[in-house]
């Protein structure tokens, strides 16, 4: 990543944290280090705190109640990440990203298990799992460390996912949605890495009041944040189908879709 310039210091003082994206620091209020990539985790923090109160209403198994507390708690802590640069708030974004996702993990592979069950073994090997991570994460401080872990984690998600195209009734435009979602966002992260520097120079000399919108990281939160979203809209369809408790997709607000059992209620997705 290129360097921004000089260090700007706003209210939450000299940034602390192992990574400085490649959002110019302080640059639209005093209070937010990173604006729009603060403001942009809005995505992975107002759809998963309406989906709780869905699962809770309609009685959902608790694995899809801690799935959207997963991408909650990555929201909320990705939320003060950028906004104070602070290494302990960096923590708060990065270790729910392994704990957030193991519940998925466990959700896609234990899609066709029986109502109500749980497969000990596999809590305990994801629970080890996040846990070794933690440990190493915290003594090493190394962020390729952890981004392979997540990777890893995801790559079960997508396999686990094959395996449900291939021998179960699912919704593949929905799953298909939801990969391009994660994907291109994840093609956006890279090219804010990448390319820094002339994004910067881009933004500051010829995108004007457009600049917001070359801010690649922050797209990389909203587009893996709706992929990840619809990622477990489309496990809770799948298991609910394989159930046979005839799961509707229906539509929040004209536009955000949601799952429920009760097939009269709401409008079709």
């Amino acid at each position: 990543m290129a360097p921004k310039g000089p260090s700007v210091h706003g209210i939450w003082g000299i940034p602390s944290a192992t990574i400085d994206w490649c959002e110019e620091n302080y640059a639209v209020t005093h209070y937010i280090a990173e604006f729009w990539n603060t403001v942009s985790n809005l995505v992975m923090i107002v759809p998963p705190f309406i989906m709780i109160l869905i699962v809770i209403k309609q009685k959902f198994e608790n694995r899809f109640l801690f799935c959207h507390l997963g991408v909650l708690s990555v929201g909320v802590g990705s939320w003060c990440f950028h906004m104070t640069l602070l290494y302990s708030m960096q923590l708060l974004d990065e270790l729910p990203m392994i704990w957030g996702t193991a519940f998925l993990v466990y959700s896609f592979i234990e899609v066709a298990s029986p109502p109500n069950s749980h497969n000990k073994p596999l809590e305990v090997i994801l629970l080890l799992y996040c846990l070794v991570v933690t440990i190493i994460y915290m003594t090493t401080n190394n962020t390729v460390f952890h981004e392979i872990a997540y990777g890893l984690m995801v790559a079960c998600m997508v396999f686990a996912s094959v395996r449900m195209l291939l021998t179960m009734e699912c919704s593949k435009p929905l799953f298909i949605t939801a990969f391009i979602f994660y994907m291109v966002g994840f093609f956006l992260w890279n090219i804010d890495n990448v390319y820094c520097g002339k994004l910067s120079y881009i933004r500051k000399d010829f995108a004007g009041m457009l600049g917001p919108l070359l801010e690649m990281h922050a797209w990389w939160h909203i587009l893996a944040g709706i992929g990840t979203y619809l990622s477990i809209i489309f496990v809770t369809h799948t298991r609910y189908t394989h159930l046979k408790k005839n799961p509707q997709f229906k539509v929040w607000l004209g536009f955000w879709p949601y799952v429920t059992l009760e097939a009269t209620a709401g409008k079709k997705y």
